[in-house]
């Protein structure tokens, strides 16, 4: 596991993590760059980063706009992995998780970006599209343990209790916990099968548990944080914030008040 991330969530404050949710090199590199310095600047404790895929079908439609948007400006995995580089430049205590798809690993191929990321200060991985049974995904898992980087796998309420087990024995760093079903930035998250289901992966395992999805507002974080969960995942939200504001002279000022007004809700 990471030793990073192992820290961040030993720390007393936030009680409850914010971890951001960016697409890499959205709108440009050093726009992006400037947003999650911005992020880093005014309360997040981790940086998930999506790598650029033609497959971001799965994410919604806001963030497949935005991995559009990289794609048709030539954006590949080599950028995003030069941006953690600059980003962990900048602050060697934010944590920073890379999440995609594996065919792009597996072009990489899979053994030169763990080596690169690892170079570069990554933290963890996490693949969207990768159960645990697939050959790649366990190569990409045995390659993160080696050089002490974390898989960070998914749950959702639908999975059940046999395959819950076998999910949390071979994750690290922490569990993403799917609010809703369906493709994040649609549904709103309900409280209380949030609360339900983070105290059932809370029964198997001490590995902090992350909600994400569903969570539209500073309120509805707040709300998030009662679960019990021990960090709350925004994605969407930022996503569409830098969309419907690209151009603004102050875009990364009035994006940093944004990210405030998450992060003062979880202290």
């Amino acid at each position: 596991m990471s030793d990073r991330l192992k820290k961040i969530f030993s720390e007393k404050e936030p009680k409850t993590k914010l971890i951001s949710y960016f697409v890499g090199c959205y709108p440009d590199y050093d726009q992006s760059l400037s947003l999650m310095k911005e992020a880093i600047d005014n309360g997040v404790s981790i940086l998930e980063i999506g790598y650029v895929t033609s497959e971001a079908s799965a994410e919604g439609p806001i963030i497949k706009k935005a991995h559009d948007h990289v794609l048709s400006n030539g954006g590949n995995l080599d950028d995003i992995i030069n941006l953690v580089k600059d980003l962990r430049s900048y602050s060697d205590k934010i944590g920073i998780v890379l999440m995609g798809y594996i065919a792009n690993l597996y072009k990489y191929p899979i053994p030169k970006f763990v080596d690169d990321i690892k170079k570069a200060g990554a933290d963890a991985v996490l693949v969207v599209d990768a159960p645990h049974e697939l050959k790649e995904e366990n190569q990409l898992r045995e390659a993160l343990n080696n050089n002490g980087l974390s898989l960070i796998k998914l749950a959702a309420p639908t999975t059940d209790d046999k395959r819950l087990k076998d999910i949390v024995k071979i994750s690290s760093g922490f569990i993403y916990n799917i609010n809703v079903s369906g493709v994040t930035g649609v549904k709103s998250a309900n409280e209380a099968d949030v609360a339900n289901f983070v105290s059932r992966i809370k029964n198997l395992t001490d590995i902090p548990v992350c909600s994400g999805f569903g969570i539209k507002s500073p309120e509805d974080a707040k709300k998030m944080a009662k679960s019990g969960c021990n960090g709350v995942i925004i994605g969407s939200i930022f996503v569409k914030y830098i969309q419907d504001n690209l151009g603004a002279a102050e875009l990364t000022q009035s994006f940093g008040k944004e990210v405030l007004s998450f992060t003062e809700v979880l202290k």
